[in-house]
């Protein structure tokens, strides 16, 4: 960082992360490089996982270190009211991360781009309504 400059606050983490998963899935897909699709998967997951701690902060809470911090995310946005919320940051986990970043499976192009735009959704909606 340039002396002058302000440090990047989380949701402007989360939405580079979201590029970067973008570019990185077209690269993927193009190349037929599933290195590069399950680094878009990871870079979904954590684009999604730095807006919600963005909110969070906001709220003037942080997710629990270690194993907890799943959990923590969690029940802020039940707490929120927002189970549903928390519904599709459990998929996030599961798909993104989960099943595609650290086991492979490979989704087609079309569910891969939708994935992407469930967690842009997702961060928007975090973001305007909590």
């Amino acid at each position: 960082m340039a002396q002058g400059e302000k440090p990047m606050d989380l949701m402007e983490i989360a939405q580079g992360f979201l590029i970067l998963a973008r570019e990185q899935m077209a690269l993927g897909y193009d190349l037929e490089d599933d290195r590069r699709v399950r680094a878009a998967a990871e870079d979904a997951w954590l684009a999604a996982v730095q807006a919600l701690d963005h909110v969070m902060r906001r709220h003037g809470q942080i997710p629990e270190p270690g194993p907890m911090r799943e959990a923590s995310r969690q029940r802020f946005l039940e707490k929120a009211g927002r189970k549903d919320l928390s519904d599709r940051l459990s998929v996030f986990h599961d798909q993104l991360h989960g099943r595609i970043y650290y086991l492979g499976g490979i989704p087609g192009r079309n569910s891969m781009g939708f994935a992407l735009e469930e967690v842009d959704q997702f961060i928007r909606t975090i973001d305007g309504e909590l």
